[in-house]
């Protein structure tokens, strides 16, 4: 009677030791009363606790140090859990790399010969399976070549042909499908599911989510060692790419916040605040296409010559919107700067927007930024945005359009 395939995993932890002179650091740093933070070591999993059926495909996700590879060693049998227990009934086919174990010095027909040897299989058992190994990996004339002349993709294609078609009970696979083409990507997706349809089990760990959905029934988000999140793909994938989403905004936000403020590069050079209006109201936050007004003080020192403002408009993650410039005449020391835009047209987010004041020669004198938000009732759709508008000096009028790139 064939077993039932399956992987048990309860309160499994995983703890690397901290390097010998990590350690001496934090004691010597420690003795002189200034705490130094591990460099090396921690914990890779920490009470993990699930279980994995016959015919299942799951999926793997979590940010770089969740504990995905870990996790995936310790299954293959390549590290020992620190503590917990794992049980596993099937045996494991890893895919850690794909290409690794392979010999560059031999052709392909000759890596596929010598694998089924490690595989304990015989020569005769192997003439079956090379004419299948060959057609699915698709080398052509390269399969009598030389490895060291074979592309990361042809390798890949190869080694993955050679470790699926020896049929594996429990198929670990870790980033591999990523170096393969397209076509490579659908053909494995179809060998996987045929795998899981004879009752296998395979796990991938996978940065592209595509790639987790179109092959995975289940998916487990990992992050810091714990499980997060264990369900259906879609379900656990969204949640995740949405959880990524917000702290990287976060990161982005606190960014922003510590670039907003005046700064005066040069004595006697000054800017104000950035005072944001829309109508007779100061605001933060807008609706995308309603009028817009910055206005910010200057000055400079008396018998400055003259110069010239340049507003640009970032988004959140530093792509340049658009930027406005403005001259200024010779002999004037102080006066306000006001830019006003009939139509302020951007798409929903956050916004920062920074002044700076250069003399004749472009260098920065003095700046000034502040961060705005944009929201939409109705978002424009096709072309690209245009900011049109007037920046206005005191009494001096300078027309402009502002270029959107």
């Amino acid at each position: 009677m064939k077993q039932q395939l399956g992987i048990e995993i309860e309160r499994l932890r995983k703890v690397y030791p901290r390097k010998i002179s990590d350690q001496l650091a934090s004691v010597v740093m420690a003795a002189l009363g200034r705490p130094r933070e591990s460099t090396g070591g921690g914990t890779a999993l920490s009470g993990l606790t699930l279980s994995i059926r016959e015919g299942e495909r799951v999926g793997i996700i979590g940010r770089n140090g969740a504990g995905k590879s870990t996790l995936l060693q310790m299954l293959a049998g390549i590290t020992e859990p620190t503590s917990g227990h794992l049980r596993i009934s099937g045996k494991v086919t890893a895919v850690l790399t794909l290409g690794i174990g392979l010999r560059e010095d031999l052709t392909g027909r000759e890596n596929i010969y010598l694998d089924g040897e490690t595989q304990g299989k015989e020569r005769v058992d192997m003439d079956a399976d090379v004419d299948a190994i060959i057609d699915f990996a698709e080398l052509g004339k390269f399969i009598d070549l030389p490895l060291r002349t074979y592309s990361t993709g042809m390798k890949a294609r190869l080694a993955f042909a050679m470790i699926t078609q020896i049929d594996p009970e429990i198929l670990i696979i870790d980033e591999a499908l990523s170096v393969g083409d397209a076509a490579f990507s659908i053909k494995a997706g179809r060998r996987i599911a045929q795998l899981c349809a004879q009752g296998a089990i395979v796990l991938i760990v996978s940065h592209s989510m595509q790639s987790i959905r179109e092959l995975c029934n289940r998916c487990l988000w990992l992050d810091q060692g714990k499980l997060v999140m264990d369900g259906l793909t879609d379900d656990v994938t969204r949640a995740y790419l949405e959880s990524v989403r917000e702290a990287d905004e976060a990161d982005h936000m606190a960014r922003f916040r510590s670039l907003i403020g005046t700064q005066s590069l040069l004595s006697g050079f000054f800017l104000s605040e950035l005072r944001i209006t829309s109508g007779d109201q100061e605001v933060m936050r807008l609706v995308s296409g309603s009028p817009l007004s910055i206005t910010c003080d200057w000055q400079q020192p008396e018998g400055g010559g003259g110069g010239g403002f340049f507003l640009r408009c970032t988004r959140l993650d530093d792509a340049l919107i658009c930027e406005h410039s403005v001259n200024v005449a010779d002999g004037l020391s102080e006066g306000s700067l006001r830019m006003t835009y009939p139509h302020f047209h951007l798409a929903p987010g956050l916004y920062r927007l920074h002044l700076e004041w250069q003399d004749t020669a472009g260098r920065r004198r003095a700046e000034s930024a502040t961060i705005l938000e944009v929201v939409a009732e109705d978002v424009p759709t096709g072309g690209r945005p245009v900011l049109l508008g007037i920046g206005q000096i005191e009494s001096i009028k300078v027309s402009e359009e502002a270029g959107c790139r």
